[in-house]
């Protein structure tokens, strides 16, 4: 089972308390919510060869995929 991280930071420090989700391809399935601790990173555990966008504070920041991209940073 593949961990997603995903960063978060503004003006390259880290964002404590942001809610970061992930959508799941095509399907109404996400992971999350899940909040960033005090280093700007939330992580989740997903299924191998899933993929889909990633949310922060509601805004979609990207895109995640078990068998590409498990390190993320959002820039807000």
């Amino acid at each position: 089972m593949p961990t997603i991280t995903v960063t978060v930071l503004r003006n390259d420090a880290p964002v404590k308390g942001a809610r970061v989700a992930l959508g799941v391809g095509c399907i109404d399935g996400t992971y999350g919510p899940e909040y960033t601790d005090d280093d700007g990173i939330a992580e989740f555990d997903v299924k191998d060869g899933e993929g889909g966008d990633v949310f922060v504070n509601s805004s979609r920041e990207g895109h995640w995929g078990s068998t590409g991209a498990t390190d993320i940073t959002v820039e807000l």
